[in-house]
């Protein structure tokens, strides 16, 4: 879904232009960024998940994978994502590609055992993927694009309150 809304964003961008090899691209890279980013997290995280019945069998948690191979995993994907997106569109696109993938990897996942605020600073890269499809499109924050980014983000406290209310007792589930 992170993917798909940048790729609708772009498209829907005033310059966003339908041609398959640059929407592949886009959606290529911001795969790449995405997985990074959820490298870094299972790395992390890896303690906390392998308690957890519903993350258990993550890579890093499973012990398939070490920490250390998917902090490898991680760069080498973040890296190639981010280049797409500059080396393809723009560098504002990849500077924010940059930002959500850090701003996910290594905030988020630390403020989530830390504090509630976790949740706000979680939304922003959630939402992210809108600007950085509209910016690879645009090379501009042109004002469109942040009704697109404010809806996003307003739109990820409902997810996290529906993915709270329907999954409370799975987080709890220990192995």
């Amino acid at each position: 879904m992170v993917v798909l809304s940048s790729v609708v964003s772009y498209l829907l961008a005033p310059n966003g232009t339908f041609e398959l090899l640059t929407v592949l691209i886009l959606f290529i890279a911001g795969m790449l960024i995405t997985g990074s980013a959820n490298a870094i997290n299972q790395a992390l995280e890896k303690d906390t998940d392998a308690m957890m019945r519903r993350t258990a069998n993550r890579p890093v948690a499973s012990k398939r994978m070490t920490p250390g191979e998917a902090y490898k995993f991680a760069g080498v994907a973040g890296i190639i994502g981010i280049f797409l997106l500059g080396y393809f569109f723009n560098f504002n696109s990849a500077a924010l590609g940059l930002f959500s993938l850090l701003l996910y990897g290594f905030v988020y996942t630390y403020l989530k055992k830390v504090n509630s605020i976790a949740v706000l600073v979680g939304a922003i890269p959630g939402a992210l993927p809108c600007l950085i499809g509209w910016v690879a499109a645009e090379n501009a924050f042109t004002p469109g694009i942040w009704l697109f980014f404010t809806i996003h983000f307003l739109s990820q406290f409902a997810l996290f309150c529906d993915i709270l209310w329907v999954a409370y007792g799975v987080y709890r589930e220990r192995v």
